[in-house]
């Protein structure tokens, strides 16, 4: 029986730096309840990985699919014990371009439950918001030290020798969001000239 519950978080970081953590599998292992991870399987903009997270006073090993789809969502599909599950994470950038630049995270996660823990759906969603807020917290001292170091800089998760899921991919998404919007329009027009559906 499906079940969903929304979540907005605030993290104080840039569009490219909330990504980015999303991708940073490196960095589980500062979370408390998170580590353990084993990256299965990667594609361009999708990889299957396994993760081993603790849950109130469980620790279960999950298997994620993970989907990066440029330049703002993370589609993230676990099988855990409590039933599939998709978390569906959505980043707005609020202050483009200051130093003070904060993002919000819309966060929508849909599980269908067993019948059986249909009832328990409210205890459930406590637990699961509670370790969310647990990893928030985590993250955004992350951020803040980030912050005080390197600024809104993300160069050092493009470093050759920096594992970063989809790398390409987050490259060229930054690349495409810092381009000038009139630039953006003239590239499509050559294209779409080139392949012959404007004169």
């Amino acid at each position: 029986m499906k079940f969903r519950f929304d979540i907005t978080k605030k993290m104080p970081a840039s569009r490219a730096n909330v990504i980015a953590n999303y991708l940073d599998l490196e960095h589980l292992d500062m979370h408390s309840g998170l580590g353990d991870c084993e990256v299965l399987s990667e594609t361009e903009r999708c990889a299957c990985f396994t993760l081993v997270s603790r849950v109130g006073p469980f620790r279960v090993r999950n298997l994620h699919y993970y989907e990066f789809r440029p330049p703002d969502t993370i589609v993230n599909a676990v099988r855990s014990p409590i039933g599939p599950m998709i978390v569906t994470s959505t980043v707005r950038e609020i202050g483009s371009g200051t130093p003070d630049v904060t993002c919000e995270v819309d966060v929508s996660t849909e599980i269908d439950l067993p019948r059986a823990l249909y009832a328990f759906r409210r205890p459930l969603e406590r637990l699961l918001r509670r370790t969310n807020r647990v990893i928030l917290d985590e993250d955004n001292a992350i951020f803040e030290r980030r912050r005080r170091l390197l600024g809104n800089a993300v160069n050092d998760y493009l470093r050759k020798d920096q594992y970063l899921l989809f790398k390409d991919a987050f490259r060229a998404s930054l690349e495409t969001v810092e381009m000038p919007h009139s630039r953006r329009r003239e590239q499509l027009a050559a294209i779409l000239k080139r392949e012959g559906f404007i004169a």
